[in-house]
């Protein structure tokens, strides 16, 4: 496979991630992440795939309307390995009815997993984060 390719299928990668977001699908979610990827959310990593799925599934329990969009990933390969950077935009509808907008940055690791790109770590810093209205109607994706 040329650098190219491993560019373009390393920038498919944070797109699936927000795709199964989107969609509240924990198994595509997963299969985003290596075994042993590392999710740094705050001061700790979640480690561990299964572990990792366990901790998103219970994020996402409490976000019944997610919209997630990412911007392309810049992207670095070497070999097997490679890093990319991508910016984020949430807008999240709670369980309560509240909401809120995110604004976000990924830095990756990734690897190639069984013939596939997958996250070895993720770090997620916050940009930004307020209020946004959803007074509007909300349809659910098909």
């Amino acid at each position: 496979m040329s650098v190219a390719e491993d560019i373009l299928k390393i920038q498919m990668l944070p797109q699936r991630y927000a795709d199964a977001v989107m969609r509240h699908n924990g198994d595509d979610w997963a299969a985003t992440w290596a075994k042993d990827g590392e999710w740094y959310l705050r001061e700790e990593p979640v480690r561990g795939r299964d572990e990792i799925r366990k901790v998103w599934e219970g994020a996402m329990a409490g976000f019944p309307f997610a919209v997630f969009l990412v911007q392309p990933a810049i992207v670095n390969v070497d070999g097997d390995k490679g890093t990319c950077r991508s910016y984020v935009t949430e807008i999240l509808g709670t369980n309560d009815g509240t909401s809120f907008r995110v604004y976000g940055c990924y830095n990756d690791e990734v690897v190639r997993e069984d013939g596939e790109w997958k996250f070895k770590s993720r770090r997620y810093s916050r940009l930004y984060q307020g209020p946004v209205d959803l007074s509007g109607q909300k349809f659910d994706y098909s």
